[in-house]
């Protein structure tokens, strides 16, 4: 039993690492991409129960094409800012392809269609209130403590099982 609980530790540990090591590049290359995945904070519900705000998603970037109804996209608006909502409808006009979008809380559709240039990416998962834990890691506090300080405990952890070994 101690072994499946240290096998489920070290699988959580090994899934936030790489929750962290995407933020942090992030925030290192001042992109939002990091290897063609772009993490961000969700701020509003309008995406609920599906994707929560507060909660951290992860966005693919793919290729436009295969956008189909049903997808969870995100996109940049004229103000840069961005969107991550459902898709309702592909629209090609004359080889322009767009999309109709909408918030799963929302009553009504997105009252701009979606250029495909517009698109981040296509949503891959979640991580509840994850978005929360990003902005405190963004402050130096929050970085020392949830990035460095672990990472000297694991060192330390790992010193001390080759000087039993």
């Amino acid at each position: 039993m101690r072994k499946f609980f240290h096998w489920i530790g070290n699988i959580v540990l090994a899934i936030l690492l790489i929750l962290v090591l995407l933020m942090v590049g992030s925030k290192l290359t001042k992109s939002d991409d990091v290897l063609g995945f772009t993490p961000l904070k969700v701020l509003t519900g309008s995406m609920e129960p599906a994707i929560k705000a507060g909660d951290l998603i992860i966005v693919k970037d793919i290729d436009k094409s295969n956008i189909r109804e049903g997808d969870i996209i995100t996109y940049k608006t004229n103000t840069t800012a961005f969107v991550t909502h459902r898709v309702v409808e592909v629209i090609d006009e004359e080889g322009n392809t767009m999309f109709r979008t909408k918030g799963d809380a929302n009553n009504i559709e997105d009252k701009n269609l979606v250029r495909k240039e517009a698109v981040v990416g296509k949503y891959i998962f979640r991580v509840p209130a994850f978005g929360y834990l990003s902005d405190f890691m963004s402050k130096p506090l929050g970085f020392i403590l949830l990035f460095v300080l672990p990472l000297f405990i694991l060192l330390g952890k790992e010193i001390v099982n080759f000087s039993k070994a």
